[in-house]
């Protein structure tokens, strides 16, 4: 990872979490963000604190930096969301992830998503013409809703980054969506 060290100085991440989320992905996702120079803000529909959810039961709680009510798509350039299916259907049920979320897909910019996460865009109609790698569990639900499914475990489709849970290989990726990511260029077009 020493080659991605301070590689997003000045950038600033989102990682977008309700309680539920899977707590292996937030402490490899935010060190691992961290570590390439980031600012990394977790957005959360909960106030406060989220908990995560680890192995069979509730996991360790973490600061929301930011609320979704308030957050929006410009104050960041870049997001990031874990798998876990109890924070997928909070987040699903949220209409202010879709308004969240819409920012980012509509102007292009990195978002990168794992395991079951993709299935947040999929309800929102965020996925249409999108390919994407999905778990088992939500396949259906996403390629129903437009979505080109893809057998490998990371896939890239312009700035979209899915994992079934590789997340090293996926960081790496994702940095170089959002250092390649020309935010002018985009809003010229």
């Amino acid at each position: 990872m020493s080659e991605l060290e301070n590689a997003l100085n000045g950038k600033k991440v989102a990682i977008l979490v309700a309680n539920g989320f899977e707590e292996s992905h937030m402490t490899s996702l935010h060190k691992k963000l961290v570590t390439t120079g980031a600012e990394v803000k977790i957005v959360s529909p909960e106030k406060g604190v989220v908990n995560s959810w680890h192995g069979n039961g509730w996991g360790h709680f973490f600061p929301a930096n930011a609320h979704l009510s308030t957050s929006m798509s410009h104050h960041f350039d870049a997001v990031v969301i874990p798998g876990g299916s109890r924070h997928v259907s909070r987040l699903i049920s949220d209409p202010q992830t879709a308004r969240f979320m819409r920012g980012f897909m509509e102007d292009n910019k990195p978002v990168a998503l794992i395991e079951d996460a993709p299935k947040i865009l999929a309800e929102a109609s965020l996925l249409e013409d999108r390919a994407v790698t999905v778990t088992e569990d939500v396949s259906e639900d996403v390629s129903a809703k437009g979505a080109s499914l893809i057998d490998t475990d990371l896939h890239v489709d312009d700035m979209l980054v899915t994992t079934r849970e590789a997340i090293e290989p996926m960081i790496e990726r994702f940095v170089e969506c959002v250092l390649k990511y020309e935010p002018e260029a985009w809003e010229a077009a």
